[in-house]
């Protein structure tokens, strides 16, 4: 099942795609009668696929299929132009603008569905992740830029798998990871403690949406003081985010409690972040230590977080008797992007700090 978007000024056919697509398809239709309505519908909850008129009131099709494809968050959902207009130019037109399939009216309801159910499976195959399951990011010193990581990182997900992944902040005294995406964090992880029936409508209540198709369970605004995170509750709340998401990123406080011993329990790797100063490295070797029982899955990442010069990686190899598996470089537009709550692996593709984040998914797994 998959959610569809409509847009014809046409009353009589809109019911009748929306009748023939539900019992078909199983589909969720939703319907409009014109261009602006149908992107405020699709920017505040993303279809699966979007099913448009050339020619309508107030904003063409084409327009549509251009701002569509503008957004981050519908940016690669596929579009079917369907239209009376049968002129070629018309045609190139529209796949000029952004839509992926062109259809002429008259077109039999047999036709429809079949040029929906195939593009819904290309898009399926597309968001395959670039990584499935549960990445955890952590160090027990802070300062160590562990937050800015997994927010790149996710949002290099979401990015390659259409939204298809979630970030969770497991900080309980006020986590950074909303601030960074420029979101505010309500509702938040800390609404989950007194529910009596932990399912996956509840948590995915308490999850934000970010315009990238990124969901975000965001920590507390307010430090959780003399209140213990139940174990049980956060087992069955990175359960449910794991059957829910293909990928799932976890930003874990600098300490090793009940609770990031459970993300460290469920994780299928672990991000180990240090930098090269002697303080991050002393602590990434008593980390390591401590850890030992999941030593197959750690993965040591070199995160530089200030400019300058940095020691040769095979130095820290040696130090820490392991292998990095990555080095994200400094960049100054980080700080100013995440300022504006647009991470540079969201809006600059082209940058060193993207594209060492990009190689790093393939190796934490």
């Amino acid at each position: 099942m998959a959610k569809i978007l409509v847009v014809d000024d046409e009353a009589e056919l809109l019911e009748m795609i929306r009748m023939v697509l539900q019992r078909r398809g199983d589909h969720q239709v939703v319907l409009s009668a014109e261009g602006a309505d149908a992107l405020a519908q699709a920017f505040a909850d993303p279809p699966d696929l979007a099913i448009i008129d050339l020619m309508m009131p107030g904003m063409t099709g084409y327009e549509v299929c251009r701002q569509l494809r503008a957004n981050p968050s519908t940016v690669s959902i596929p579009i079917i132009i369907l239209t009376a207009r049968a002129q070629p130019v018309d045609r190139e037109a529209a796949l000029d603008a952004g839509a992926d399939a062109y259809m002429t009216k008259p077109v039999t309801m047999t036709e429809l569905v079949e040029r929906v159910d195939t593009l819904l499976a290309k898009r399926a195959a597309e968001k395959q992740p670039m990584f499935a399951g549960m990445i955890v990011l952590m160090s027990l010193r802070g300062g160590v830029g562990v937050t800015t990581l997994a927010v790149s990182l996710a949002a290099t997900l979401a990015q390659a798998g259409g939204g298809a992944a979630c970030l969770v902040d497991l900080c309980p005294s006020s986590g950074h990871v909303a601030l960074q995406l420029g979101l505010r964090p309500e509702p938040n992880w800390s609404g989950l403690i007194q529910a009596t029936d932990l399912n996956t409508q509840v948590v995915e209540g308490h999850l934000l949406q970010h315009g990238s198709g990124l969901r975000v369970l965001a920590s507390p605004i307010f430090p959780i003081v003399g209140q213990r995170v139940p174990q049980a509750m956060m087992q069955t709340v990175l359960s449910i985010l794991l059957q829910r998401f293909p990928a799932v990123v976890v930003d874990l406080p600098s300490v090793l409690n009940d609770i990031t011993m459970t993300a460290l329990q469920a994780a299928s790797g672990v991000g180990l972040v240090v930098t090269a100063e002697a303080p991050s490295i002393q602590t990434t070797i008593g980390t390591l230590r401590v850890l030992k029982q999941w030593s197959a899955k750690l993965r040591i990442i070199l995160n530089q977080v200030t400019p300058g010069s940095q020691p040769p990686t095979e130095a820290i190899e040696r130090t820490l008797n392991r292998s990095l598996v990555g080095a994200i470089p400094f960049d100054p537009a980080q700080a100013r992007a995440l300022a504006r709550g647009a991470p540079l692996a969201l809006n600059n593709p082209d940058s060193p700090l993207t594209q060492a984040v990009q190689e790093l998914l393939v190796k934490v797994s």
